[in-house]
């Protein structure tokens, strides 16, 4: 394993974390046996479970931690172009195709003009064997998130309130988030507690010239067969932070 950059991860003491159960995210990690090459990009910070997940499975991961930049922050003062340009400097990093992008609640953290300008900045990089996985929220009632995420297993997470961001301000309908995000189809979608909703979704398929058709409804996504979809929660029992640096790269053999 080779870390280009970064400094060590440390979690505020007292932050409270959570295994949660995830319906979906193992249908993003199904061709990693099949696959000599799985590259896999992450938009958040560097995590130690997932690094070592990533390493037990012989993945390239790219680590962008897109949470830390200015795009936030900045995002209603810069046009599309300029949304663009900041989204193609912090995925430097990435220069091959990828099979996965862990994309987490990052979306609601975006205007739609921003949601669109990290579509444009992903395109060369999305196939339509390319997965995708987030946590979306579709409507104002539902609770806008301030967490980051640490993976345990193929089914499970680690949730952790991250408290020094300001909550995502942005939920996105079903069809903007379809729509927005055209380089993907909608695979499939599990509602979680609280109105939230966890999303798959698939790289379009680049034969079609006209945006993928809206599912109307998260009702119409079918969950993964024989994986219970509700969120189910308990403490962590915490244990001694493990220093990794937070890379732009990681490389594990």
């Amino acid at each position: 394993m080779t870390f280009t950059s970064g400094t060590a991860l440390e979690l505020p003491a007292g932050q409270r974390s959570f295994a949660i159960e995830t319906a979906l995210l193992a249908w993003v990690f199904e061709g990693i046996s099949q696959s000599s090459r799985f590259n896999v990009l992450d938009v958040g910070p560097a995590m130690p479970r997932t690094i070592e997940f990533f390493t037990s499975k012989g993945c390239r991961v790219h680590i962008a931690d897109l949470f830390s930049g200015s795009i936030i922050e900045q995002q209603q003062h810069l046009d599309q172009d300029a949304l663009t340009a900041r989204f193609e400097e912090a995925l430097w990093m990435v220069d091959e195709p990828l099979q996965a992008c862990l994309l987490w609640d990052f979306p609601n953290y975006l205007a739609p003009a921003a949601l669109e300008a990290l579509n444009r900045a992903l395109r060369p990089w999305v196939t339509p064997g390319t997965r995708a996985h987030a946590f979306a929220a579709l409507k104002r009632s539902a609770p806008l998130m301030q967490h980051q995420y640490d993976i345990l297993s193929a089914n499970e997470v680690i949730q952790t309130s991250a408290q020094q961001r300001t909550p995502a301000p942005y939920p996105h309908s079903w069809q903007r988030l379809d729509d927005t995000l055209d380089l993907f189809d909608i695979d499939r979608g599990a509602l979680r507690t609280g109105g939230l909703v966890e999303v798959i979704l698939q790289g379009a398929s680049r034969q079609s010239a006209q945006p993928p058709q809206a599912n109307g409804n998260v009702d119409h996504i079918p969950p993964r067969p024989s994986v219970n979809a509700e969120q189910r929660s308990r403490p962590v029992r915490r244990t001694k932070p493990h220093p990794h640096p937070s890379p732009s790269r990681v490389v594990c053999h």
